[in-house]
């Protein structure tokens, strides 16, 4: 039995990699005994999948994972199960079957983000947004590497010292370090993902 699982991950849970999530993830699945199925072989893992990791400090609101079971349990069930060990930072809104295979990236290539800061740090990422170009370079492997980054997003506005933008399978991290803006001086939330037909409002 497939289910697919909207979870928020947020306040010090921001701070876990997306390698850290998944082994905190297998551990709640242990804790709460929901029967999650496992791949064949010398080193079974859960059958558990994503959509596109989530960058470190970033909070995430909606996120997506599809997970298999072994028994059939109804979706109040493991919703009941996954909040019962009620960890602080994360907390799993909504569960639904799954048909078919199902493919997080492919079904929501847009990415809703938030960027928060102060006035003058908001200016810098909105002055960078506004170019008609933003072409990023990097060396890997010691070859150049050049990407065109504005055609990753889709739209974004600004609200007060709040920028919303939905993007391609990018983060905003990329824009921060092009606009020479640290982490440490803006709040990301991620706010889910977004069907080609249904790209949602700014929230901040």
């Amino acid at each position: 039995m497939k289910k697919r699982v909207y979870f928020d991950k947020y306040e010090n849970m921001r701070f876990i990699s997306h390698l850290d999530l998944i082994r905190f993830l297998e551990r709640l699945f242990k804790k709460t005994n929901l029967p999650i199925k496992y791949s064949n072989g010398f080193h079974p893992r859960p059958k558990m999948s994503f959509g596109n990791p989530i960058s470190l400090g970033t909070e995430a609101f909606g996120e997506i994972m599809d997970i298999e079971l072994e028994e059939d349990l109804s979706n109040a069930e493991v919703l009941k199960r996954l909040n019962s060990a009620q960890v602080l930072g994360f907390r799993v809104q909504e569960v639904e079957n799954l048909e078919g295979k199902g493919n997080i990236v492919e079904e929501y290539p847009y990415t809703r983000y938030s960027v928060e800061g102060s006035g003058s740090v908001v200016d810098r990422l909105e002055a960078l947004l506004q170019q008609e170009e933003i072409i990023e370079v990097r060396e890997k492997k010691g070859k150049t590497v050049t990407r065109e980054l504005k055609q990753r997003i889709v739209s974004w506005e600004r609200t007060e010292n709040c920028i919303t933008l939905s993007s391609i399978n990018i983060s905003p991290n990329a824009y921060l370090e092009l606009a020479n803006i640290r982490q440490q001086e803006v709040r990301i939330k991620r706010l889910g993902y977004e069907k080609a037909e249904d790209k949602g409002e700014g929230l901040c």
